[in-house]
C-alpha cells in the first residue's frame, strides 16, 4: 500500500512539474555580496522573484526540515488538543550526546500534538519532532519519512528527500532553496502553522519535576535584541556544521509580503574561527532592507486605455476599422527608478476582424515591454461595437460558398454539362447538314 501511495505521489509530482513553472525571476542586483550558499527571495503578493542564488542546488536543510514535519502532522491529526503523547525511551537514546536542540521534555512528560508543534517549531526541539513522527507513523519514524517524501512530491518539491523529521545531518536528507520555498508556501496555507511560526514565545507548562518550560523562538529576528527586525512575522531556523546557518522567514512591510529562503550562511571565518554574529540573520536583514526600500508596485496600464485599431471586415455603413483598448489593468513590482512611462506596448492582433463584434470582445493581446523584454500582458479588446452590413454579409457568404470545394465542383459540373451539351448540339447539327447535302 505504501509503495502504491509513493508511486501515486511521484506521478502527481511529474504532472505538477509538467503543467506549472517556477515564478518568473527578475535578475536584480542587490548591490552587495550575499555569502549564503543558496537564496530564494520572492514577493508573495505578485509571485515575482527578486533575487535568487543557487536556487536549484541540493543543500542540507538542517532544522528547516521541521516545516515539512509540521505539514504532515497537521494533515494527519484531526484533534490537536486531544491525544497525550509521551517521550519514548528510544527517542531519548537516539538524541543523547548528539548536541541536538531540545525543548526540555523528560521521560514521563506528556503533551498534546499542538504543544509538541510549538516545541518543535519554536525552540526547535528535536525530541518533540520525533515524538510527533512516532505518533503519526504508528511507531515508525521511517514510515513518517515516507509520508514526508510523498507530500514533497505532491507539492512539486522534486529535488527534496527526507530521511528524518528533525533535520539532524544525514547525507540522504537534502532539499533546494526553491523546493523549500514551495514547502513553506504550502505550509502557510494552514492557519495553525501560520499562528505557531509567528509566535515568539510559548509556555509549555511544567515538566514532571515542576520546572517551567519556556519555549522561545530561535528566530531572533522576531524576539528582540540585536537581530530584531520588526517586519519579520515568522520563520524557521536551522543550523548544523554541514548545512551552515539557515533561515526561512516571512516579512511584511508597507503592504508587501516577502518569503526568503536563505541557506548555508557561513558559521566560520576564513581562519576557521567561529563568527560571533549569525550571518543568516544579518544577510536576511540586508536583503529585506533592499527590497522594501527599492521596489514598489506600479500600474503599467489601466483598464480601458486605447491602444490602436485593427482593420474591420463587413462593417455597416462602410466602417473598415475597429478601435482597440486594454481589457484589464496590469501592475508589477519594479525598482523605484523605473517609471510607468518607460513601458511600451506591442500589439498581437489578427490581420483583420469581422463584424459583428461587441465592445469588450477579446481580439488579441497587448504585450508590455521594458527595455526590449516582455514583463506582462493583458487582453486587447474591442473599444466599440460594430454591426455587420447585411448586403456585405450576403455577398461574403456567397463568395465563401463559391470558394468552397462543393460549390466549385457544382460550378465545374454545370459548365462541363453545358459544354458537353453545346458540343453534342454542334455535332448533331453538322451531321444533319451533311445528311441534307447528300440528299440533294
Amino acid at each position: 500500500m505504501r509503495k502504491l501511495q509513493s508511486l501515486f505521489s511521484l506521478l502527481l509530482a511529474v504532472f505538477i512539474v509538467s503543467v506549472s513553472a517556477a515564478p518568473a525571476f527578475a535578475d536584480y542586483d542587490p548591490g552587495f555580496p550575499v555569502d549564503a550558499d543558496a537564496v530564494y527571495l520572492i514577493n508573495l503578493d505578485t509571485g515575482k522573484v527578486l533575487y535568487e542564488k543557487n536556487a536549484d542546488k541540493k543543500i542540507y536543510p538542517a532544522s528547516t526540515t521541521k516545516i515539512m514535519t509540521a505539514i504532515v502532522v497537521l494533515e494527519n491529526i484531526t484533534d490537536l488538543d486531544g491525544p497525550q503523547i509521551e517521550l519514548k525511551l528510544y527517542i531519548q537514546n537516539a538524541l543523547s550526546g548528539t548536541g541536538a536542540s531540545l525543548a526540555g521534555i523528560l521521560r514521563g512528560d506528556t503533551f498534546t500534538p499542538r504543544e509538541l508543534l510549538y516545541a518543535a517549531l519554536l525552540p526547535s526541539g528535536n525530541e518533540a519532532a520525533m515524538m510527533l513522527a512516532d505518533y503519526v507513523g504508528d511507531g515508525s519514524i521511517d514510515y513518517f519519512c515516507e509520508l514526508m517524501n510523498d507530500k514533497a512530491a505532491e507539492i512539486g518539491a522534486v529535488n527534496t528527500h527526507f530521511s528524518n523529521p528533525d533535520g539532524l545531518h544525514d547525507s540522504d536528507l537534502y532539499t533546494t532553496a526553491y523546493d523549500l520555498y514551495l514547502i513553506t508556501k504550502y505550509a502557510l496555507e494552514n492557519e495553525t502553522f501560520k499562528e505557531i511560526i509567528s509566535t515568539p514565545y510559548y509556555y509549555g507548562g511544567e515538566d514532571k519535576n515542576g520546572n517551567p518550560l519556556h519555549w522561545n523562538t530561535t528566530n531572533k529576528m522576531m524576539s528582540g535584541g540585536d537581530y530584531y527586525y520588526p517586519a519579520v512575522i515568522g520563520g524557521k531556523t536551522g543550523t548544523t556544521d554541514e548545512a551552515g546557518r539557515c533561515l526561512v522567514s516571512i516579512a511584511e512591510h508597507g503592504g508587501y509580503t516577502y518569503l526568503l529562503v536563505l541557506m548555508g550562511a557561513p558559521q566560520y571565518d576564513s581562519s576557521g574561527a567561529r563568527l560571533e554574529r549569525n550571518a543568516a540573520f544579518d544577510e536576511s536583514r540586508k536583503l529585506y532592507d533592499w527590497v522594501f526600500s527599492s521596489f514598489a508596485n506600479k500600474t503599467l496600464i489601466e483598464k480601458g486605455v486605447g491602444v490602436g485599431e485593427v482593420p474591420l471586415k463587413l462593417g455597416q455603413n462602410g466602417k473598415d476599422y475597429l478601435l482597440i483598448k486594454s481589457g484589464d489593468v496590469f501592475t508589477d513590482l519594479l525598482p523605484n527608478e523605473i517609471e510607468a512611462s518607460s513601458i511600451t506596448y506591442e500589439l498581437d492582433l489578427p490581420p483583420i476582424v469581422q463584424a459583428p463584434i461587441q465592445e469588450g470582445d477579446e481580439v488579441g493581446t497587448i504585450r508590455l515591454m521594458l527595455a526590449g523584454e516582455e514583463i506582462g500582458r493583458v487582453p486587447a479588446v474591442a473599444a466599440e461595437s460594430a454591426d455587420a452590413s447585411l448586403i456585405a454579409t450576403l455577398i461574403d457568404s456567397f463568395m465563401r460558398l463559391f470558394r468552397s470545394f462543393g460549390a466549385k465542383f457544382i460550378v465545374v459540373f454545370i459548365l462541363l454539362t453545358i459544354l458537353t451539351y453545346i458540343t453534342i448540339t454542334i455535332l448533331r447539327n453538322r451531321n444533319k447538314n451533311r445528311y441534307y447535302r447528300r440528299r440533294q
